[in-house]
């Protein structure tokens, strides 16, 4: 993620920190203007409950709800068919099936 994110997004406006609980605990306590959590209910409480304290929003992405990313170098008949795949495979009850998909507007 961080590979994408460093390659695709303006470095001026975002950044990707790494790291386990202690690194969390310690970004979650300070006054954000957002934070964006991926993860589980169980600790997507915790951030919550950190972000409550100093009154910064937060996206919880709580599984459910993943998304496929389409640049414009795609092959969309290959990625069309792989989306459906995806979405369909064990009747789209698996954790990493697309749920929405975020294209590239040429």
């Amino acid at each position: 993620m961080k590979k994408l994110i460093v390659r695709s997004l303006d470095m001026s406006c975002y950044v990707c920190i790494e790291g386990a609980v202690e690194v969390a605990k310690t970004l979650t306590s300070k006054p954000f203007d957002c934070i964006v959590f991926t993860g589980g209910t169980e600790k997507g409480k915790f951030v919550a409950a950190a972000a409550a304290k100093n009154l910064v929003p937060c996206i919880l992405e709580l599984g459910g709800k993943c998304p496929a990313v389409v640049d414009e170098s795609a092959n969309l008949d290959f990625v069309a068919k792989k989306l459906v795949f995806g979405r369909f495979v064990n009747s789209g009850q698996c954790c990493v099936s697309p749920d929405y998909a975020l294209v590239h507007a040429g």
